[in-house]
């Protein structure tokens, strides 16, 4: 299992556009994308414009595969259009997912 984890900010400017935008990319990655097990974006509870980005996938190659999804170039030229802060993701490979 692949784990992606990191944030986006999104200013207040834009915020509707970017959430629009991330709802769109969420529902035809679950609905189009083989291999994803998780898919969410969540507000900042004391920040209202970080925007927590968490991702699980069956493996790289299926990460990859999403990566060339042309659902994915919207949100990809959004961020570039409008630079959004996006460095701080990471990926790391998980053993073992199960509940506490």
């Amino acid at each position: 299992m692949i784990v992606i984890a990191g944030t986006i900010r999104i200013p207040n400017e834009h915020r509707a556009q970017i959430l629009e935008c991330l709802v769109r990319l969420q529902k035809n990655t679950l609905q189009h994308d083989d291999g994803v097990a998780a898919f969410r974006f969540g507000i900042d509870v004391q920040q209202d414009d970080l925007l927590h980005v968490y991702e699980e996938w069956e493996s790289t190659e299926t990460l990859k595969s999403h990566m060339q999804k042309s659902h994915m170039d919207e949100f990809r030229n959004l961020k570039n259009e409008l630079q959004l802060e996006t460095s701080s993701f990471s990926r790391w490979r998980a053993d073992e997912l199960g509940q506490f």
